[in-house]
């Protein structure tokens, strides 16, 4: 998802991200929230290693959503339209 640093896990996708460079919509909208805008801003000045910590906790949050399954969900054909 992120050109110029496809092969490393960094910071750069961020930096995409306030240049309004990235693939996904959802990862856009990010930036015109002042919150998560100054968080983003938060993680670009502080240290590699303090964006690993953070994206580690996000992963843990992430794992807590309970994943729909069987008739109670469904895999889209196009992300933006509910299937017939």
């Amino acid at each position: 998802m992120d050109p110029g640093s496809r092969k490393t896990f960094d910071l750069s996708y961020n930096s995409l991200l306030l240049k309004q460079r990235v693939l996904f919509e959802s990862d856009s909208a990010l930036t015109r929230n002042s919150i998560t805008l100054t968080y983003i801003n938060q993680l670009l000045q502080g240290s590699l290693q303090n964006f690993f910590s953070e994206f580690a906790l996000s992963m843990e949050k992430m794992n807590e959503i309970e994943v729909k399954t069987g008739t109670s969900g469904e895999i889209r054909r196009n992300c933006a339209v509910v299937n017939n």
